[in-house]
């Protein structure tokens, strides 16, 4: 009987801890700036994120302009469940698994899509946008029409 009791323990941790590893949370006293999806984003700084609050079922989406044309790698963090989905200013939609690498144009509005569709336990999930030093005029694809990945 003890054998059962202490296999019971020993696999209720075990759940805890891997449900608890899935969890995904914004680093205390991290000095990248977050922002709602609430509100559009204007000008972000060259690393950013972006908080949504995926507790109930539907698209939550972020309005992002950015002041420069630039390319940006943008990275799902945490829970990789939820779906993620870019949409530039003329529709054209990127689906991002992890990360990507998207070339976007300065004074334009993009669209950053974030869905629970999998119904599962996910409050607040993050995606961070981190601009890189490549030329935005020698990357290929542009993030525009007819570039759909």
């Amino acid at each position: 009987m003890k054998s059962y009791t202490k296999l019971f323990l020993i696999s209720l941790i075990g759940i805890v801890m891997l449900s608890s590893a899935d969890c995904n949370k914004h680093p205390a006293g991290s000095k990248i700036p977050l922002y709602s999806y609430l509100e559009p984003i204007i000008n972000p700084p060259d690393t950013f994120q972006i908080a949504y609050n995926l507790s109930v079922y539907g698209d939550k989406i972020a309005h992002v302009s950015f002041q420069d044309n630039a390319v940006w790698l943008v990275e799902k963090l945490g829970v990789g469940k939820a779906v993620f989905k870019a949409v530039s200013y003329d529709s054209t939609i990127v689906v991002i698994d992890s990360q990507d690498t998207l070339a976007m144009k300065g004074g334009k509005t993009y669209a950053f899509i974030a869905n629970n569709n999998n119904y599962t336990d996910i409050n607040n999930y993050f995606v961070q946008f981190t601009k890189l030093s490549m030329s935005y005029d020698s990357y290929e694809p542009k993030f525009k029409q007819g570039e759909k990945k």
